[in-house]
């Protein structure tokens, strides 16, 4: 059984927040390829994908929405 990272939950929350691997990568001082790692092992962890990525954009799915709240917890806590 896997558990959640708390780097990889931040990381979650900054592509959640600036829609972007690049800008979210920057703010976490990390390469996009980092970060787009760090995002599928947490899509992995959950079993479900969390965020729909295309050349130009990155969007929340319903689950990755779902989980928002969640990851916001996790981090206050």
């Amino acid at each position: 059984m896997s558990t959640l990272d708390i780097d990889t939950v931040q990381a979650f929350l900054l592509v959640a927040e600036l829609q972007s691997f690049t800008r979210a990568a920057e703010a976490l001082g990390a390469t996009q390829a980092a970060v787009s790692m760090k995002l599928q092992r947490l899509e992995s962890v959950v079993g479900k994908r969390l965020v729909e990525r295309s050349p130009r954009a990155v969007a929340l799915t319903a689950d990755g929405a779902a989980f928002l709240p969640h990851a916001r917890a996790l981090i206050e806590a």
